[in-house]
């Protein structure tokens, strides 16, 4: 049977399997399925449920304050009542709530950093993280992002000067109204290591001594390995395992793709603007085997050389590990690094140290010993260029997407079948994946101030409002 099916929307609740849900057939009775006008209704219904949801969970926020503030009173004049109650405002929220204890420990903890303080003689001071209150009762930001901020400036305040958390405080309460939480993360972060630069080192110290490993037995006889590794072993280790990722996803492969991969590449082939290789190969190589499946081929790799020494090929490609840190910092050995993938910041010192035992030489991009623009007559970026866009966008450039640079393809945001340039200006990353949603669909791209933002279809949003991509801004550095 063939099931013929025009809106967009409609293909994909098709492909999920979703048709017998009542409140989706609810939804295409009445007009969901009718243009864009019923994608609208139902962006806006969407919005507006998560616009109540932070509504609540910052009631919430006070609530659990109140009653950490009623149970210290309950317990001060020993209310007889009190041995059967919670022992702690987290285990009532998760006996109220039914939630989990970390969910719980969330909202108290926010609730406690944003509440009215007072001193001893009652006059009120200052709400520590008001900002962060302010735009959570408003409903701005949602209850993760204020943790993230709350979390990563209180690490820094007890050396940090009070107006520069107040700055990084709107800085990071701004970008948490566009942003999503786990980019506001990172950003928080690296708020706290410019705003406490001596708290780097410790810092590092205290995440090497919390290294583990731990091995379990899964129910159908699969061993599972949970690593904590710190930023340096998850640095050797990320690059061990996307060297052998990025090489696979982009080894030639000659079987027929399966499913509508063909058609994506005749799209790709018509607007001349294909990923450098065969993309729907790629796709289909994608498709028998996953990324995670990759990752832990290029781990027993690694395993099988350690034990078999008599091999000296290494059996994983040459790789760099991309380690970025201020000419200040590298002469004097203070300050922060930063590893390209690796979230937490490392010390200066470490990355001087790293850079003397892998014998890393200096070497600037566009110098006389490389043509970084190559205009129009050459189709495929070169590989300088693809590091300079490393450097500028991170990996993927798409939003919310972490696949490192390994993974990637060269896209030319005015494509070449377009006369589009190959030069950095005319250049982002992209994965496999995205590079092909950018195609299909036709998403614009822009480039302002070296960030790109993705303009969707308007069958996707039908208000086109344009996605920040790329690395998430950093803060403005002290001097070392």
């Amino acid at each position: 049977m063939t099931l013929t099916l025009e809106h967009p929307t409609e293909v994909a609740l098709a492909a999920a399997d979703v048709w017998t849900v009542p409140g989706v057939q609810n939804r295409l009775n009445h007009g969901f399925g009718s243009g864009d006008a019923g994608e609208s209704l139902m962006l806006e219904d969407l919005e507006s449920a998560f616009a109540e949801r932070r509504i609540i969970d910052a009631k919430i926020t006070r609530l659990s304050v109140d009653a950490g503030e009623m149970m210290k009173a309950m317990r001060a004049i020993a209310a007889p009542h009190m041995a059967q109650s919670s022992r702690s405002v987290a285990e009532l929220l998760v006996d109220v709530g039914r939630i989990s204890r970390a969910e719980a420990h969330r909202y108290y903890r926010v609730g406690v950093a944003t509440e009215q303080r007072s001193t001893l003689l009652g006059q009120p001071l200052p709400i520590e993280f008001g900002v962060v209150r302010g735009a959570l009762d408003d409903g701005s930001i949602p209850l993760d992002s204020a943790n993230y901020i709350i979390s990563a400036l209180a690490q820094a305040s007890p050396r940090a000067d009070a107006s520069d958390l107040l700055a990084a405080q709107d800085a990071l309460v701004a970008f948490a109204r566009e942003c999503p939480a786990d980019l506001v993360r990172r950003v928080a972060n690296s708020w706290r290591e410019a705003l406490d630069v001596d708290g780097i080192e410790p810092r590092e110290e205290a995440l090497a001594a919390l290294i583990s490993l731990r091995r379990t037995i899964r129910p159908n006889g699969m061993k599972r390995y949970i690593i904590d590794a710190d930023p340096i072993g998850a640095a050797y280790l990320d690059a061990a395992i996307d060297s052998h990722v990025g090489a696979n996803i982009r080894r030639p492969s000659f079987d027929a793709p399966q499913g509508g991969l063909g058609e994506a590449a005749n799209h790709d082939a018509a607007n001349g603007d294909a990923a450098n290789g065969d993309a729907a190969a790629d796709d289909a190589l994608i498709t028998q085997r996953s990324i995670a499946q990759l990752g832990a081929e290029a781990i027993f790799e690694l395993a099988r050389h350690g034990i078999d020494c008599t091999n000296t090929e290494i059996p994983i490609r040459a790789t760099t590990i991309v380690v970025r840190m201020s000419l200040e910092s590298l002469l004097s050995g203070l300050g922060e690094a930063n590893i390209d993938g690796i979230e937490q910041p490392i010390s200066a010192g470490t990355a001087r140290r790293l850079a003397a035992e892998a014998q890393i030489i200096p070497m600037v991009l566009g110098g006389d010993s490389e043509i970084l623009d190559l205009g129009v007559a050459q189709r495929l970026f070169s590989r300088a260029q693809k590091i300079a866009m490393a450097e500028r966008f991170g990996g993927c450039a798409w939003r919310n997407c972490q696949l490192p640079p390994s993974h990637t393809e060269a896209h030319h945001v005015v494509w070449w079948g377009r006369s589009g340039p190959s030069n950095l200006q005319n250049g982002v990353l992209l994965c496999s994946k995205h590079h092909h949603e950018v195609h299909r669909n036709n998403w614009m791209i822009e480039v302002r101030g070296d960030v790109p933002w993705f303009i969707p279809p308007s069958t996707i949003d039908p208000r086109r409002t344009a996605r920040r991509g790329g690395k998430p801004p950093r803060p403005p550095r002290p001097p070392v």
